[in-house]
C-alpha cells in the first residue's frame, strides 16, 4: 500500500493501476491479484492505510465540541493536503466503508451527540461538516500540477481588467489579489469557523 500512496502522491490518482504497480513492485500481475482483487478494493486499502495512520492525533479529551470538531475537521483537511487524490476515493456515492473509515465517521458523529444531537441529526450534521471539508478540498490543486495554471490565471485577469468587469465587481478585484496556493489554508479556516457557528448553534434552534 506504501508504493500506491506514493504513486498517487507524486502522479495523480489516475496514474495508479494495478499492472503499474505491479510493475514498480517487481512482481508479476496475477501475484499481486491474489492480495487485491481489483483497483477499487485496491484505493479503499490506500484511504485505510493514510486514514488510519493518523487516527491517534485526536482533541484533548477535556475540549469542547466546537474544539473538538474543528480539530476533526483539520486532520480530514490535513489528509485531503496531503494526498489529494483521496478526495476522489471518499467523495463517492460509493465510499469505501473499511474501519478507518468508520472511525473518521464515528469520531465527528460522537461530538455531535455529545453535543446534544440525536443520531439522525448528527449523521446529517456530519453531512454537512464533511461537504464544506470536501468541496473546499476541490480547490487543491492536484499533481502533476498544469503547468498553464498561472498563465490562465494571469490572461484571465488581463481580459477581467481589460473588460472594465474587476471595477464592476470590488469581491472580483480582491479576489484577484489573491494567490489559492497561499490563501487556501486561511480560506478553509474562514469557512470553517462560520460553518461551527452555524451547527453548534443552541439545540433549540436547530
Amino acid at each position: 500500500m506504501a508504493l500506491a500512496i506514493e504513486l498517487a502522491d507524486e502522479l495523480g490518482l489516475d496514474s495508479v493501476s494495478m499492472r503499474l504497480l505491479a510493475d514498480r513492485a517487481g512482481l508479476p500481475a496475477h501475484l499481486l491479484y491474489r492480495q487485491v482483487r481489483n483497483r477499487g478494493d485496491l484505493l479503499g486499502m490506500m484511504a485505510e492505510r493514510v486514514i488510519d495512520a493518523r487516527r491517534a492525533r485526536t482533541a484533548a479529551a477535556h475540549d469542547g465540541p466546537r474544539a473538538r470538531l474543528a480539530h476533526l475537521a483539520r486532520d480530514e483537511w490535513a489528509m485531503y493536503r496531503r494526498h489529494p487524490w483521496l478526495l476522489t476515493v471518499l467523495a463517492s456515492d460509493r465510499p469505501p466503508t473499511g474501519p478507518a473509515v468508520l472511525a473518521m465517521v464515528d469520531r465527528v458523529v460522537s461530538v455531535l451527540t455529545d453535543a446534544g444531537f440525536d443520531p439522525a441529526s448528527a449523521y446529517r450534521a456530519y453531512l454537512v461538516l464533511s461537504g464544506y471539508i470536501q468541496g473546499m478540498a476541490l480547490l487543491i490543486a492536484r499533481p502533476p500540477a498544469d503547468p498553464d495554471y498561472r498563465s490562465w490565471r494571469s490572461a484571465t485577469h488581463l481580459r477581467l481588467e481589460h473588460t472594465g468587469r474587476l471595477r464592476q465587481r470590488p469581491w472580483l478585484t480582491a479576489a484577484s489579489r489573491t494567490d489559492p496556493d497561499e490563501d487556501l489554508d486561511s480560506w478553509f479556516d474562514f469557512g470553517l469557523d462560520r460553518m461551527l457557528d452555524g451547527l453548534l448553534m443552541p439545540h433549540g434552534s436547530h
